[in-house]
């Protein structure tokens, strides 16, 4: 027997199917759907975004930002993890200043002991470095790395270890010729 033979009750019921189908959707009785609406809209050029020409508003906050999030986190937050990873961390929180050329803020926080510290500078008014260190009773531990981005914005990161407790500082200078804004945040954790 040929399984490959023509078969005219095949080829008969593939007529008539195809014959169906046909006039349904020429008549219109096969389901419609409706048109798709389309909506153009004139999307702006990356080269017209303010912030990739490097051209920022001279502040620092976000109006409303963080507006209506809840002051405690619930039970099955993952925010309490974050507490309890940063519960030996102290700061004596966001530090904002103008520095006139040639002048110097320093911001002190008190360790109790050992601890790894942290310290990240931004400024607004000259993409030069400014002189960012921290220091222990008086001695240098670290310099920062600085850096720059848009027009008139540059910054500096510092960490470094103590290995006694003490009056810690970070001291920014401005060195540039310009007024700038500075933004310093200093942290010290307990190790």
């Amino acid at each position: 027997m040929n399984v490959f033979a023509p078969n005219p009750t095949r080829r008969i019921g593939g007529l008539l199917l195809w014959i169906c189908v046909s006039s349904l959707i020429a008549t219109g009785c096969a389901p419609k759907k409706p048109p798709a609406q389309v909506e153009e809209m004139r999307q702006r050029s990356v080269t017209e975004d303010p912030a990739v020409r490097g051209e920022f508003p001279n502040d620092w906050l976000v109006p409303d930002a963080g507006a209506g999030l809840p002051h405690t986190p619930p039970e099955d937050s993952e925010i309490l993890e974050f507490y309890e990873l940063f519960e030996k961390t102290r700061t004596p929180g966001l530090v904002e200043a103008e520095l006139a050329p040639g002048a110097t803020r320093t911001v002190p926080l008190q360790v109790s002991g050992p601890s790894g510290l942290a310290g990240a500078v931004r400024w607004i008014g000259t993409t030069s470095p400014l002189n960012v260190t921290i220091a222990l009773g008086g001695s240098t531990l670290a310099t920062g790395t600085a850096y720059h981005y848009g027009q008139n914005r540059g910054g500096s990161y510092v960490r470094t270890q103590t290995t006694a407790g003490g009056l810690a500082n970070i001291t920014v200078t401005n060195t540039s010729s310009a007024t700038v804004k500075v933004n310093i945040v200093f942290m010290a954790t307990a190790l």
